[in-house]
């Protein structure tokens, strides 16, 4: 794992269980990284600088995800207790060197004081998950707390791309916009799925909060989640992710718009990204999730002419799976897109498209990303087999 193989050299030491849950993890921090990494490179050029910096919300995020289930899951390990517990933070805190090792070594004039500044602030944050009061919360309280556990991931993304100092005030302010949207819409999306074990864990997240019911007067779990389903809980979710999706979406048009960037240095920086996301970080190799067909056809889509590439980008935003994460949600010239993709080398093209289908994969592996998924998930579990 380059600069993050010190922190995993252990891996092969845990038990199987564990090492799988530690590579999820990772897998999923790395996707932010791989953010980090793109803006990173992009100005800079400089490889070296972006894993560095790449690397931070990665470890991190696996430091925390690792803690969260010891205070989570304890409960749950009767006699194992005690060595589940010291193998979730032991492990953890191993993982959290990588965070040193980069911040030691990151160039002079790589400023990290404010980044580091809100991994305080993500330690921070879960001591205050014993200070919200789910009796009195009220719906901006809920919010206030998917910003503090969601949008600060997006805020340390920020911080490490300014951290550079390539990137004007307003642009930063975009990039700011995209990822702490993003991390929220996420976080809301993950609170609506994970309702039922929530509930039994006597966790109030949004999607209660904003139910009118009251949740005692339910005679089990499975009775309160269809009723939060049947109210108009999942309605005001879709506005509020939507309201979110379009602040990312007007962010991401004017950061394009002041970028003085070309459509082969947006590729390099994202090829590069993804590279070093699919290289580097993710435990699950392409040809687990793109089979050989699926790789044809994107090559064969994406660097074909340009009729037959606005065909397949056509087709791949009415599947929804092309680029990963957006569709209805981005206004998208079909025209101008292929237009550009026609003019970009082949190779690289086709190699970032099937990089960035297997990352699509790994999210949607990982994460429900819509409210649709979600609520998909919750009625599947809450119909009884036939």
């Amino acid at each position: 794992m380059n600069r993050l193989s010190n922190a995993f050299q252990f891996e092969d030491d845990l038990p199987p269980a564990l090492r799988t849950t530690v590579d999820a993890y990772a897998d999923q921090g790395g996707l932010l990284g791989a953010f980090t990494y793109f803006f990173t490179v992009l100005e800079t050029g400089d490889e070296r600088v972006a894993e560095t910096l790449a690397s931070i919300p990665t470890a991190l995020f696996v430091t925390s995800a690792l803690h969260d289930d010891a205070i989570d899951d304890a409960d749950r390990w009767g006699a194992d207790r005690k060595r589940r517990l010291n193998e979730h933070v032991s492990t953890g805190d191993l993982v959290f060197t990588a965070v040193l090792e980069a911040a030691a070594e990151s160039p002079s004039g790589v400023d990290l004081t404010p980044a580091l500044e809100t991994v305080r602030e993500i330690g921070s944050g879960q001591l205050a998950e014993e200070e919200f009061d789910a009796a009195t919360a009220t719906v901006d309280d809920a919010i206030d707390r998917v910003e503090e556990r969601g949008c600060v991931w997006g805020d340390l993304a920020a911080d490490l791309v300014a951290a550079t100092g390539r990137y004007s005030d307003e642009q930063l302010d975009s990039v700011r916009t995209i990822a702490t949207n993003g991390l929220f819409v996420l976080t809301v999306i993950d609170d609506l799925a994970d309702l039922p074990d929530d509930v039994e864990n006597g966790i109030t997240t949004l999607p209660l909060v904003w139910f009118d019911g009251d949740p005692d007067e339910y005679r089990s779990t499975e009775a309160l989640i269809d009723a939060v389903l049947a109210s108009d809980v999942p309605d005001r979710l879709a506005d509020l992710v939507a309201a979110r999706r379009a602040a990312i979406e007007t962010a991401a048009s004017e950061l394009s718009a002041s970028l003085a960037r070309s459509p082969e240095a947006l590729l390099d920086a994202a090829a590069r990204a993804l590279a070093w996301y699919c290289e580097s970080v993710c435990s699950v190799p392409i040809t687990d999730t793109v089979s050989p067909a699926e790789r044809r056809a994107i090559r064969d889509g994406v660097t074909g002419d340009e009729r037959s590439t606005r065909r397949y980008i056509a087709d791949r935003i009415a599947e929804n799976r092309f680029p990963a994460g957006v569709g209805d949600d981005v206004d998208i010239d079909i025209d101008e897109f292929a237009s550009t993709i026609s003019d970009l080398p082949d190779d690289p093209v086709a190699r970032t498209a099937i990089r960035l289908r297997h990352l699509e994969s790994i999210l949607d592996d990982l994460l429900h990303t819509t409210i649709d998924d979600a609520l998909t998930s919750l009625r599947t579990a809450s119909t009884p087999p036939s």
